[in-house]
């Protein structure tokens, strides 16, 4: 898989992960939903931030080296 369609995927679960947190508040809001959200899911924010940040790097490099070398990208 390209790191293109990886970082969709990666994406979209954390679109999926998100639409089930605001689910779950529905009919769970309490201290322990917040401090889950507080200590797991909002600090996700950040390091998904990172890793796209680095995914489109990583893809930048990865299309240049290509261009370079000539390559058509169908073996990739």
């Amino acid at each position: 898989m390209s790191v293109s369609g990886s970082r969709a995927k990666l994406k979209d679960a954390h679109r999926q992960l998100l639409v089930a947190w605001q689910r779950s508040q529905e009919s769970w809001d309490d201290p322990v939903s917040q401090a889950l959200w507080r200590k797991q899911i909002e600090p996700l924010e950040t390091t998904l931030r990172s890793v796209l940040n680095a995914m489109d790097s990583m893809n930048e490099v990865l299309e240049r080296v290509r261009r370079e070398c000539g390559d058509d990208q169908s073996n990739w």
